[in-house]
């Protein structure tokens, strides 16, 4: 009987050993299919949305899943804007929105929480897009909507991420007292939509701020504005476009160095080139220059004159007494200077253009016994026309017709006398020749698209920086601008509506009305060796469509493996 019983529990024990060792073996647990889709709101559970007489309460919004929220500080929008940041959590399966205590709502006013991508499911982040929660504090939800574009007013392109402010408050200074009444933000095309919008008047203002606070109050923010406001009401079909500007700012003098005589050095906070320059006394010359925020007041005046110069720019208003008692020390210890020495090789120069020499100073007179061009090793003098530039005093012009040889060029000591009576005291010798013509172009611009009663700037830009001319054009159907001589490479054009005539782009201002200067670059065609290019110009055009390179005009007859539509080879 024992052994039977043994023999029985030996056998249990085998077969729970072998159950057991089955049961150990290694295997891959496998699950359900990716969830790929967002979270679903559970109306029954959630606080009740579009309410009307709504009073300030925790909102609840519950969902078929544990949630999770992501930049809820950046995500999550309010409209109207609330004087106290909203509080968002999460707990289970709800987002809890909760109000600061010491929050006011508007009365009247129907309000618009935009969730952005913040809710997202806790396991694969599957987002929910889109979502919003709409009350109003009155009897019904406003239905109207404005929509439009913010565009950049330089670029011409779109803006991302600008806030569009709607003010029920029609004061200028609201903009930097108080919060809009209605706000929406731009899209990656830069369009905005602002819904549940009351019918009434507006002002609008755009902003792109760095750290939102929805008022304009630091002057790195850029800013756009319409200058009249927009009624909105069933009728109106609302399409904004806002240009975005920085302000220039108003001017002030930082720092003034009058230590060499003859120039005074006034250094601002912004750019200077609308500074009035007043005084009033004979007998004294005087040349401005300006280089980035820097003014250069050049002059000559003598060793017994003290004269006031009057500097008046924005609001700023300044008079400082300019002396010329070093004048005699000055001139005794320093010389007039070329700002490049010449060279031991031959330079390349463009052979349809005048020959430049640039000095430290600007230039007052000349001897031109003292400028000599020979050709080859010939010592016989060339007729030259040598005067001092117009546009810049530095750069001393020479004039000749040039041909392919070898250019000698001296200049003696006394050839050149600066405005501030420094004189030239050595001997410039350079070896020049000219570059085969083919190795440069013409460029012919058409332009068209003039509107009435407005001025156009325009400046050929070289590599995008180098500036090469510059001219002003207005009141007709097409003006034919032929710029020859031009180094091979690419061109833009940057034409600016010059509201006031000075001939650059002007910014905006907000508190004077004041929209921004438009200014627009286009590409031209590119420049090849020995060729002339005609390119077709619509100003209103590269005003409409910013991004599009202007379209090169036809050139009649062209044909060949040497010509084709957009220009010819002047070699053939």
């Amino acid at each position: 009987m024992d052994l039977k019983n043994n023999v029985i529990g030996y056998c249990f024990l085998l077969v729970m050993l072998l159950a057991c060792s089955q049961c150990a073996q290694p295997g891959v647990l496998t699950g359900g299919p990716k969830d790929t889709e967002p979270p679903v709101l559970n109306t029954l559970e959630s606080t009740p949305n579009l309410q009307t007489n709504f009073d300030k309460q925790t909102i609840e919004l519950a969902f078929n899943e544990f949630l999770q929220l992501k930049q809820a500080n950046k995500e999550v929008v309010i409209s109207p804007p609330l004087t106290y940041n909203l509080k968002t959590r999460v707990k289970g399966k709800s987002v809890l929105v909760e109000f600061d205590e010491k929050e006011t709502l508007r009365p009247n006013a129907t309000y618009t929480i935009n969730f952005g991508e913040a809710i997202q499911d806790f396991t694969e982040g599957n987002k929910v897009e889109n979502f919003t929660f709409v009350f109003s504090t009155g009897d019904f939800l406003d239905s109207l909507s404005v929509t439009g574009k913010v565009t950049d007013a330089i670029t011409g392109k779109v803006v991302n991420d600008a806030i569009v402010m709607l003010y029920d408050v029609m004061e200028d200074s609201v903009v930097n007292k108080a919060l809009p009444f209605y706000f929406g933000r731009t899209d990656e095309e830069g369009v905005f939509k602002i819904n549940n919008v009351k019918s009434d008047t507006f002002k609008v203002v755009a902003l792109l701020e760095d750290f939102t606070n929805y008022k304009f109050d630091n002057s790195g923010e850029s800013i756009g504005f319409l200058e009249d406001p927009i009624i909105i009401n069933d009728t109106t079909n609302n399409k904004i476009e806002i240009s975005l500007f920085q302000e220039e700012g108003t001017n002030r003098l930082v720092k003034i160095d009058s230590s060499q005589y003859g120039k005074l050095k006034l250094i601002f906070n912004n750019d200077p080139n609308a500074a009035v320059l007043d005084y009033e006394v004979e007998n004294i010359d005087v040349y401005r220059e300006v280089i980035s925020d820097t003014l250069f007041v050049w002059h000559n005046t003598s060793a017994t004159d003290t004269w006031p110069l009057t500097i008046a720019v924005d609001s700023l208003r300044d008079t400082i007494l300019v002396y010329g008692l070093e004048r005699d020390s000055f001139l005794k210890k320093n010389k007039l200077l070329m700002t490049k020495e010449a060279s031991p090789t031959v330079v390349k120069i463009n052979p349809l253009k005048p020959l430049q020499l640039a000095f430290s100073n600007p230039l007052q007179t000349v001897d031109t016994s003292k400028i000599l061009l020979y050709a080859d090793s010939l010592m016989t003098g060339l007729p030259i026309v040598v005067e001092v530039d117009s546009m810049d005093r530095k750069n001393l012009i020479i004039r000749y017709s040039w041909v392919d040889t070898s250019y000698y060029f001296q200049l003696l000591p006394g050839a050149v006398t600066a405005l501030s009576g420094l004189i030239y005291a050595d001997t410039f010798i350079q070896q020049y020749q000219p570059s085969p013509r083919d190795m440069f172009g013409d460029l012919t611009l058409n332009i068209r698209g003039i509107q009435p009663a407005t001025t156009y700037f325009l400046e050929l830009l070289f590599k995008s920086n180098n500036l090469v001319e510059s001219f002003s054009v207005a009141n007709d159907t097409l003006v034919v601008k032929k710029i020859t001589g031009l180094p091979i490479g690419n061109y833009e054009l940057r034409v600016t509506k010059d509201r006031n005539k000075n001939g650059r782009r002007d910014s905006g201002n907000y508190y004077r009305k004041e929209q921004p200067e438009q200014q627009r670059v286009t590409t031209l065609e590119e420049l090849r060796a020995g060729w002339e290019v005609d390119t077709a110009i619509d100003l209103e055009q590269i005003f409409t469509a910013p991004e599009r390179p202007a379209e090169p005009e036809k050139v009649e007859g062209a044909e060949g493996e040497n010509r084709d539509d957009r220009g010819r080879d002047r070699g053939n």
